[in-house]
């Protein structure tokens, strides 16, 4: 990892061929493993924490899985997990966990009803065109508060 912590960009395209020297010096074998797939799938420059990132994900799924697999594999009665076991463990996790894309057709359907509706007309007016005042980020955030001024710096002023 660099010196200058999570700020800056990894390339992982400066560590080929370097295997575990280098930069790369004193991650685990799995952080390396990791780096290679990210260089594998064609990204090269990313935050020393993503590797990290991923591996605690990586980790929090397996562990999950089989988990999951051994309460499937007791639940049939078996001493131990094969690989049916497994299988089953990835596709109920999967319903649960990962939420796919939704069908095209039910997307273009929403589209299409959306877009049905006309946009309101443009008000004729000159110069910018502001949404009203409550949805503007533009006006002030603050009041200030006036106080008169007291005798003695009316006096003296």
């Amino acid at each position: 990892m660099s010196s200058n912590g999570a700020n800056t960009a990894h390339s992982g395209s400066s560590n080929d061929g370097q295997g575990a020297q280098g930069q790369n010096s004193g991650l685990p074998k799995d952080a390396l493993v990791m780096s290679s797939v990210l260089r594998e799938m064609g990204i090269t420059e990313y935050e020393p924490t993503v590797v990290h990132q991923m591996l605690e994900f990586m980790y929090r799924h397996v562990t999950t899985v089989l988990d999951e697999a051994r309460a499937l594999s007791d639940h049939a009665g078996k001493s131990s997990i094969d690989a049916q076991d497994a299988k089953l463990a990835v596709n109920v996790l999967a319903e649960h966990s990962f939420v796919g894309a939704p069908p095209r057709q039910f997307m273009l359907e929403l589209a299409k009803e959306k877009n049905e509706k006309p946009l309101p007309p443009i008000a004729d007016k000159n110069g910018q065109r502001f949404p009203a005042e409550r949805y503007c980020l533009l006006g002030n955030n603050f009041q200030v508060k006036h106080v008169k001024p007291s005798k003695k710096q009316s006096m003296s002023g």
